[in-house]
């Protein structure tokens, strides 16, 4: 005759347990490691990545926009830009910034042009 003995329910020798372990499937691999890289793309975005000092000073020379007026073409916004300095280089410069090649401007125009 074979009789089983349970242990009392409080007893330390159960042999069960309500306890369950956390098993990642291959989707949750993706969705984790996904998370885990946004987080750490926001925190490199939050507190930068220092690159943008440098290309901060690393740029050329001061820029504004003027907007043509009727009557004005480059020479006379080249001259009103830098009276004492020829207007040759200048009116050469704008165009290159502008990608004007020949072409004339038209009032209402804006044009980026470099500050002294």
């Amino acid at each position: 005759m074979n009789t089983t003995i349970n242990p009392p329910h409080g007893s330390s020798h159960a042999t069960t347990s309500n306890r369950s372990a956390i098993v990642l499937t291959a989707r949750g691999r993706v969705v984790l490691g996904l998370a885990l890289t946004l987080v750490a793309l926001f925190v490199w975005v939050l507190f930068g990545s220092g690159t943008a000092d440098a290309a901060g000073s690393s740029q050329g020379p001061a820029t504004g926009i003027v907007v043509v007026q009727s009557g004005e073409n480059l020479w006379s916004i080249a001259q009103s830009i830098d009276p004492a300095g020829d207007p040759r280089d200048l009116v050469i410069r704008i165009r290159e910034m502008n990608d004007l090649g020949s072409q004339h401007v038209f009032p209402g125009q804006s044009l980026i042009v470099p500050i002294s």
